[in-house]
């Protein structure tokens, strides 16, 4: 009996990930619940009224479970100390020609508000990132008949998970993209770097709840591997980047496809938390200049306009381009029916 699938209802062992920004559209999402698969709609940043409309977007185009993705930490922040961050932006908004940054940065946190959008919509999965949510939400949350899953980059975050009440937990190794489900950067400033395989099987033996396996994961093959390591799922995001219903820019898209899997780096330059992506100009330009990274989300909302800006111009150079260490294997678009066959058949 596989635990993920009766938990979670749905037909296949596979997650696409919840990846926040505008990829997970409702075509996506809707498109990998009609496969069989958990689809997950990435809402790590999204306001309630946003989050609720593309709930109800998805529910229009399946019948199947999905799962709603958050950030398991207070994005409550505020800073006028950008300095001398914001100089050093302000060379890439020149080259883009936009604004100059703003002398500070107000962040606002709306997770009480989505949680109750997502009872109020009965979402029937949740997922979360950096950490774990407070034990109110946990137990309002499971009172509904709610199934949580939640992100670990080591035992301890995965110990801790089954411990406040998880039903899952994903065991996300240092080859994932994207920003990774670290507890406490300030101990792992570059995340907690443990290979898939070492941590899946370490965190399999010492928790009782099922693990998802995930990080660098583009093939049928692995999958098979993975789960006759333990897994009884595997989670992947990459492979969905490229998919046609995503919502990743052409020129993310391209930069996806034309990349080798020596291209990924680990930076904090765009958000101020530790993510894997396609080195750029971006990263690069601030890497040689020994710069250190404002705290996430401070870091993430002063680059936001340069980020939406190359986004618009189709200029990779300045764009977060979040990857996983299998990006060079994939080398064509293609359905999430074809992609979801591909690990299947």
């Amino acid at each position: 009996m596989n635990r993920f699938l009766t938990l979670t209802k749905v037909k296949l062992p596979i997650i696409q990930a919840g990846m926040a920004g505008g990829i997970t559209t409702p075509e996506l999402v809707a498109a990998v619940a009609n496969q069989g698969a958990l689809g997950t709609i990435g809402a790590g940043y999204m306001k309630p009224e946003a989050l609720q409309k593309l709930i109800q977007q998805v529910k229009q185009l399946t019948d199947q479970p999905f799962a709603v993705n958050l950030f398991a930490t207070n994005l409550q922040a505020s800073s006028d100390d950008l300095e001398p961050m914001q100089s050093e932006l302000n060379t890439f908004r020149e080259r883009l020609r936009i604004e100059p940054g703003s002398k500070e940065v107000q962040v606002h946190d709306y997770m009480q508000e989505n949680l109750e959008v997502l009872l109020t919509e009965k979402v029937p999965i949740i997922s979360t990132a950096f950490g774990i949510l407070a034990n109110e939400h946990i137990e309002k949350l499971k009172n509904n008949h709610v199934i949580l899953i939640g992100m670990a980059t080591n035992v301890e975050e995965a110990k801790q998970l089954e411990e406040a009440g998880y039903d899952i937990v994903v065991a996300q190794g240092s080859e994932a993209g994207g920003h990774r489900g670290t507890f406490y950067i300030d101990q792992y400033p570059d995340g907690c770097n443990i290979g898939l395989v070492s941590l899946l099987c370490a965190i399999t033996e010492q928790v009782n709840i099922p693990v998802v396996a995930t990080g660098g994961i583009i093939c049928k093959e692995q999958m098979e591997g993975l789960l006759k390591l333990g897994a009884e799922a595997v989670q992947i995001g990459t492979r969905f980047l490229v998919a046609e219903e995503a919502g990743t820019a052409p020129s993310y898209k391209e930069a996806i496809l034309n990349a080798k899997a020596e291209d990924t780096v680990i930076t904090t330059f765009f958000s101020g938390r530790p993510a894997r992506g396609i080195v750029n100009t971006f990263i690069n330009e601030l890497e040689q200049k020994q710069m250190t990274a404002l705290p996430f989300p401070i870091q993430n909302d002063c680059t936001k306009d340069i980020r939406k800006a190359a986004k618009e111009q189709g200029d990779s150079a300045y764009q977060s381009l979040w990857a996983g260490q299998g990006v060079g294997q994939i080398r064509t678009e293609a359905t999430v029916k074809d992609i979801i066959e591909s690990f299947i058949k």
